[in-house]
């Protein structure tokens, strides 16, 4: 009985240590007018949709490790903005601005 007591903290433990593969992403758009954005998160939804700018704090899913990548294109000077977990902001602009962040084992979430 002894050693099953002892085991269960070990057996806790190690269940504590396992990394989630699951990510929140966020992005926006800066700018005015309307743009067409693309949306490619791994092991998750990818899309592609028309929207009215400005666009705030979007939040995407993915699911595993890979690259997470944000299109946007529009007759006028747009910014994008994407956001992984606590990881630092990437920023682009341009009429055809892309972000894009590679998800590793060393990304915190």
């Amino acid at each position: 009985m002894k050693k099953l007591l002892l085991l269960i903290p070990v057996l806790a433990l190690a269940a504590c240590g396992q990394k989630s593969y699951t990510y929140e992403a966020f992005y926006d758009v800066e700018g005015t007018g309307k743009a067409e954005v693309s949306v490619s998160v791994p092991n998750g939804s990818s899309y592609t949709e028309t929207v009215d700018l400005p666009v705030k704090n979007r939040a995407m899913l993915a699911n595993a490790l890979g690259k997470v990548t944000l299109k946007v294109k529009s007759d006028n000077q747009v910014t994008c903005k994407l956001r992984v977990e606590k990881e630092k902001e990437i920023s682009n602009a341009g009429k055809e601005a892309s972000c894009e962040y590679d998800i590793t084992e060393d990304t915190d979430n």
